[in-house]
């Protein structure tokens, strides 16, 4: 059994043993570390210390521990580290914002442990501090990150709202009133005689023409929602007819696919569609060009787009984010895809899109869209 005779020679060896491997792990601890006399004096700071903070050892000996708090936490119980002075516990751990030698400051989290008690120093204490502010970016990314999820979330069930509307409005202010109308000069048709029937000749073929407009506006609203040609004809096919039905005198779509083969993923397929598409709707609508360029080649398992007009162009920070933009976003982040926008006021705009061809592309996104990154850099403007 150890003798811990203060005369002994094992207790002064233990003494010399103790004392030696606590300076080692001193001085090699990748850690900051320093130690305080009883007044909060700084007697020796380790390396890592020293770098964290940017002070010498020599400057750290002439201040108290209490100098590197930022003075917004001075006075405060959490933040005062000269609480150490009066605590009656042997450890206590905070973090505290500390003052670095430049004046900047440094999140931290910072570990007081007082020596008292032990066979080493009993009016000493062990300041351990850890420079956390990759750990508070990574927190604030992370948080800023859920609330644009929320803001995403919020804004695309009020676009979904608002288009349902909008269709409820064609469906009913448009369709059905045709539909009854038609329906009516059907039952007066029925009422008449068959020689009134025979003398209107001309209110067939008017009931003809009107049916006849009435199926290709269903269909132009059914393509809208969910493109057919798109689906059992591909990429390609369903692009030029896209880029048709949009032709008229004074706006030309000019559409150039190289001879690439169709996407391997169906999700690439339909996100390069919408975006051509809403791509489409905001140079008509908003931009008021009059020719708008759709090139799309694909070169190593990679396809590339730019959508070009002739429009107004607009100064980003003249113009909010808008539903389009936002859309187009998040489609590209679910199959990795890479969105770069480009406006010039008077000049026109250009939007570039990449996406890796991938089977699995939509699965893997799926998995890390909420912590991966979104690859979307917007430059100098944003499209409405």
């Amino acid at each position: 059994m150890l003798n811990l005779h203060p005369e002994s020679y094992r207790w002064k060896d233990y003494l010399e043993n103790s004392e030696n491997d606590l300076e080692r792990l001193f001085v090699a601890s990748a850690i900051g570390m320093a130690l305080l006399d009883e007044d909060g004096c700084f007697l020796s700071a380790n390396e890592v210390f020293c770098r964290t903070l940017g002070f010498s050892a020599e400057e750290l000996l002439n201040m108290k521990c209490g100098h590197l708090l930022n003075t917004v936490n001075q006075g405060t119980r959490d933040g005062s580290l000269r609480l150490h002075e009066k605590s009656q516990h042997l450890s206590w751990r905070t973090e505290q914002v500390l003052l670095r030698k430049d004046r900047s400051q440094m999140p931290a989290r910072v570990w007081i442990s007082s020596l008292k008690g032990t066979p080493l120093h009993d009016s000493l204490s062990l300041m351990i501090i850890e420079d956390i502010t990759e750990q508070r970016d990574a927190e604030f990314e992370l948080s800023r990150r859920k609330i644009e999820i929320e803001t995403l979330a919020s804004q695309l069930i009020q676009s979904q709202e608002t288009e349902r509307k909008r269709l409820a409005r064609e469906l009913h202010d448009d369709i059905a009133q045709r539909l009854s109308l038609v329906a009516s000069e059907v039952a007066l048709m029925a009422s008449q005689s068959s020689i009134e029937k025979a003398a209107a000749p001309n209110r067939l073929d008017h009931l003809r023409e009107e049916l006849d407009s009435l199926c290709t506006d269903i269909h132009e609203i059914s393509h809208d929602l969910h493109s057919y040609k798109l689906q059992h004809l591909g990429l390609k096919s369903a692009l030029k007819d896209l880029c048709r039905r949009f032709t008229q005198p004074n706006f030309q779509v000019r559409l150039d696919i190289d001879d690439m083969d169709e996407p391997a993923s169906k999700e690439v397929s339909l996100c390069l569609y919408r975006v051509v598409q809403e791509a489409l709707n905001n140079a008509l609508r908003h931009a008021h060009a009059f020719v708008v360029a759709v090139t799309i080649t694909s070169l190593r398992g990679v396809f590339y787009m730019s959508i070009q007009d002739t429009g107004v162009g607009f100064v980003r920070s003249a113009k909010p984010q808008g539903l389009g933009l936002i859309s187009m976003t998040e489609r590209l982040r679910l199959v990795r895809g890479e969105l770069k926008l480009n406006s010039i006021l008077g000049r026109g705009t250009e939007i570039w899109v990449s996406i890796p061809d991938m089977r699995d592309n939509f699965e893997i996104a799926g998995t890390n869209q909420i912590v991966g990154d979104s690859s979307c850099s917007i430059e100098r403007s944003e499209v409405a």
